[in-house]
């Protein structure tokens, strides 16, 4: 049942136009019960006026859903590039400058132990540098 279609018309609500997501909703809690209906513009909801005199209120809005992954990710590269990101620029170069460094001196490292390892010529100990978990 609708406002617009009450069978209760003459004493009850008649409206005319398109019907508010409140105004469903606040139909379905109490139907024929409703005695008025107000739309707070403010609050973006409807309120009800019942019968007995008690007040209800629905929302007109649905609540809109989280943003996905990859919109957040596109927010945070935004901030970042615009400096507005909780992380400066500065302190995101430094970052990845230091990260790559430590990436150069692994592979150093990692590089070094297995030649050295290859140069004395120890088939076991070969075995274990290229099996050893820590590089």
């Amino acid at each position: 049942m609708s406002l617009t279609h009450s069978s209760n018309s003459a004493h009850g609500i008649r409206r005319h136009g398109r019907m508010r997501l409140g105004e469903d909703i606040l139909l379905a809690r109490h139907g024929d019960n409703i005695a008025s209906l107000r739309l707070d513009r403010r609050a973006n909801r409807m309120v009800a006026t019942l019968r007995d005199g008690s007040i209800d209120c629905a929302s007109n809005s649905v609540l809109a859903s989280a943003p996905s992954p990859m919109a957040r990710l596109g927010a945070q590269l935004h901030a970042v590039r615009t400096d507005t990101a909780s992380v400066s620029r500065s302190d995101a170069r430094t970052l990845i400058r230091f990260s790559l460094v430590w990436l150069l001196i692994s592979a150093v490292l990692a590089v070094g132990v297995i030649w050295a390892v290859t140069a004395s010529g120890n088939a076991e100990m070969v075995n274990s540098a290229l099996t050893y978990p820590a590089y």
